[in-house]
């Protein structure tokens, strides 16, 4: 038992204690062995020369330094195998979180990039890797900031930035960061989480603008409730007035201009309460081409369209689809309107239908100065305009009939000359 002991320890993990209870074990059987053998060696009464004893100390010697090293060996390596798997352990926690984590030396470069962190921003942990964090934030000078909080001790909780992607999409981010220090307090780099709560912040948006529109209708129909038989006694009583006056009398034409400054209030009237209290769909079934035609013929009738070209560019087949006829023109007419006014009346207009599997599509482009990149997202929102004169309800409307029928609209300006403007309708609602 005494020669068993020691071997199945040295076979085991070697912990600590091992190094107390194996070595005198050791010694002990090694020192029974020797003695057997002196037994066996030597005849009775016979006494061992210096040789023999040197080569048995030599030889007890060896025996008992290679139980020590092997309990050395097996020590480090039961410690590096745990240290292995420690360092397995926290990686695939690090790889496998949904948060980004991103750790930093002193000079505010990267040296970590989980893959989390990859897939919010599309950048590689190979690229990022000593690049600093102003690739990916929007305002100059935001990481600099955060790094001279840190450098102080601070921990900063969830900071909202605004950053951009790898395919220059923009994304707002939630980011915890934390200082490292070493042994002796010395700052060495930071280590933050990030989160992607874009989603959250257009939830939030759209939640808002909900809230607002709502308070937008309820004020607007009381507006229109108010403004619009005032207006319409204005009107009539102009006409009344205008009788009395021949073409020509500056009575006469202050009064034409009363009436169109009132047709133009009676519009904007018209306009706040569509959008404000949209009509429920009546859906029958219409030729997409047979309407823009009609819209078309009215729109040539108008002397102040003589500068305007259209340009008819109609798929094949006839698009008959389930519609409110009167919305659908009015998203036509808007479109048209929108393009012809943004030409100053004089440019081309090129209306475009087409199929494509289970949808419809309807463009309208035209010829004109185009819309600025930063002005895109704001265009269907409401009384947002870039003219004058403009309501800025025109375009809003128009998105929420089109969202009605379950469709979309986008706009585009390619190259940064001409708009286009391209509804998107299923065949069938």
């Amino acid at each position: 038992m005494a020669l068993r002991f020691p071997v199945v320890a040295l076979l085991r993990p070697v912990k600590f204690w091992h190094f107390l209870v194996v070595p005198p074990v050791a010694m002990a059987a090694v020192l029974g062995v020797f003695r057997l053998i002196d037994r066996a060696v030597l005849p009775a009464g016979a006494v061992p020369g210096e040789a023999y004893h040197t080569a048995r100390t030599v030889l007890i010697s060896v025996s008992m330094a290679s139980v020590i090293a092997v309990l050395v060996i097996r020590y480090r390596t039961g410690y590096e195998e745990a240290l292995e798997e420690t360092r397995d352990f926290l990686t695939r926690i690090i790889e496998s979180t949904a948060d980004g984590i991103v750790v930093r030396d002193a000079d505010g470069r990267v040296r970590s990039w989980n893959p989390a962190a990859e897939a919010m921003f599309g950048w590689t942990e190979a690229e990022m890797e000593g690049q600093t964090l102003e690739r990916l934030v929007v305002q100059a000078g935001e990481a600099t900031r955060i790094d001279a909080d840190l450098r102080e001790g601070r921990t900063l909780r969830n900071l909202e930035a605004n950053g951009v992607r790898k395919d220059g999409s923009p994304v707002t981010f939630a980011l915890t960061v934390a200082p490292l220090r070493d042994a002796a307090g010395a700052f060495t780099g930071t280590t933050g989480i990030v989160r992607d709560i874009t989603a959250l912040k257009q939830m939030e948006r759209h939640y808002l603008e909900r809230e607002r529109l709502a308070a937008v209708g309820e004020l607007a129909a009381m507006v229109a409730h108010e403004v619009r038989n005032p207006l319409a006694g204005i009107r009539g009583g102009c006409e009344i007035l205008l009788e009395g006056y021949p073409e020509g009398d500056t009575r006469h034409d202050i009064g034409v201009e009363i009436i169109h400054q009132v047709d133009r209030l009676s519009r904007t009237v018209h306009d706040l309460l569509t959008f404000a209290r949209p009509r429920a769909l009546d859906r029958v079934p219409i030729d997409l081409h047979a309407l823009i035609d009609r819209i078309l013929q009215n729109l040539r009738d108008d002397p102040a369209n003589a500068g305007i070209e259209v340009v008819r560019d109609f798929a094949e087949e006839p698009l008959v689809m389930q519609i409110d006829g009167r919305q659908i023109e009015q998203v036509v007419l808007n479109l048209v309107l929108n393009s012809i006014q943004a030409m100053k009346y004089r440019g081309r207009v090129t209306i475009t239908t087409a199929a494509t599997g289970d949808e419809l599509l309807l463009s309208v482009a035209d010829t004109g100065p185009g819309i600025r990149p930063d002005k895109l997202e704001q265009i269907f929102q409401p009384f947002f305009t870039t003219r004058s004169k403009g309501t800025g309800l025109g375009l809003a409307i128009v998105k929420k009939i089109v969202e009605a029928h379950g469709g979309r609209i986008d706009a585009a300006s390619p190259g940064g000359s001409g708009a286009v403007f391209t509804v998107t309708l299923p065949r069938e609602a």
